[in-house]
């Protein structure tokens, strides 16, 4: 495997489709449906089909509608916190997000727990765990082109290119991508955020005062993106920043390393709400530019501030833990939250 670190290197990987393949399909187990319509492992043209086909039932508006939803749940999560020990990711920086996309989906909460274990399962390669949550998918996507009730899995299952529809098992994979990628990048900038505000005293002082949630929540999603890299394969020989990487290499796209790079941000180490231009490669570059980020961002801006209006003061009372690679996320925040600033 080739390691890509330069902002200028991984952006070049990140939107060269043609020559540095998402196609991993070819490194899966050959039991695993996950990979048919899964938009982060096709290259054009079928992806191109298959985001068109998002882009008509994922759209701006219907994510603004999740708003009061939203700041429901997040009210909810956060008034259940016990004040002298809580963990952020376990009690609020999962559920918060997973609520919310099985709602968009039309999928029954009761699930959540269901969910979750095929989300490890997932990140783990663990192809039965894959295939169960496919046939589920698979169901609910044939009862809903059946029988379409609005929400966003009908509109995937009804929507059309050239007058053909995907087939089921693309609507399978788009919604377990969904599901599964719509929660992982909302939690991990959740559990960043509010890890900031622990740490550094005088940058919680200025997001209260000042109410610079947003400001926080975007230089959370730069210092620390949900996924620290993304793998991609080379299509034909190639040179990147004087090296050879051979056809039918991986190479690994270090995003978390492109984020800090001073080519990209000058001065990229410290934690700046008022920097002046933010740029990031935490959504992805290209084509595979991540489609949920404003839903992730909405999520975890509703998720702070509910945070902060309950507690005035918050100390980590436990070592953090992260999750191995690819994501590196926060994977168990320990904290205790007082009413009191003092």
């Amino acid at each position: 495997m080739h390691h890509v670190f330069r902002a200028e290197d991984v952006r070049t990987v990140l939107a060269d489709s043609g020559l540095f393949s998402s196609d991993r399909t070819r490194l899966m187990p050959p039991t695993a449906q996950l990979g048919r319509g899964n938009l982060t492992m096709m290259d054009p043209p079928d992806h191109t089909r298959i985001r068109r086909i998002v882009n008509q039932a994922f759209t701006p508006a219907s994510v603004r509608g999740l708003a009061p939803a939203i700041d429901e749940i997040a009210d909810e999560l956060v008034g259940s916190l016990v004040p002298d020990r809580f963990d952020l990711v376990r009690d609020l920086a999962y559920p918060l997000p997973i609520r919310v996309i099985s709602r968009y989906l039309g999928l029954p909460e009761d699930r959540i727990d269901r969910f979750r274990t095929w989300s490890i399962g997932f990140s783990r390669g663990d192809a039965a765990q894959m295939d169960e949550m496919h046939r589920y998918l698979a169901e609910v996507a044939g009862a809903k082109r059946a029988r379409p009730d609005g929400d966003l899995m009908s509109r995937l299952a009804t929507a059309e290119v050239d007058g053909v529809p995907a087939t089921i098992d693309e609507i399978a994979s788009l919604a377990g991508l969904i599901l599964l990628a719509g929660h992982v990048t909302t939690t991990s900038l959740i559990a960043a955020a509010v890890h900031e505000l622990c740490v550094q005293p005088a940058l919680d002082v200025q997001v209260r005062e000042h109410d610079r949630v947003e400001e926080l929540v975007l230089e959370a999603l730069r210092v620390r993106p949900a996924f620290a890299q993304v793998t991609r394969m080379a299509e034909a020989d190639t040179i990147l920043s004087g090296t050879t990487v051979p056809a039918g290499a991986l190479v690994a796209a270090w995003i978390l390393s492109a984020n800090h790079d001073p080519g990209l941000n000058p001065d990229p180490e410290p934690f700046l709400l008022d920097r002046p231009a933010r740029r990031h490669l935490s959504l992805g570059h290209g084509v595979h530019y991540c489609l949920g980020g404003p839903l992730a961002q909405i999520e975890a801006v509703a998720a702070v501030r509910a945070v902060i209006r309950r507690f005035a003061r918050l100390t980590v009372i436990a070592p953090v833990e992260f999750h191995p690679l690819p994501t590196l996320a926060i994977r168990r925040l320990e904290l205790e939250g007082r009413a009191d600033a003092i």
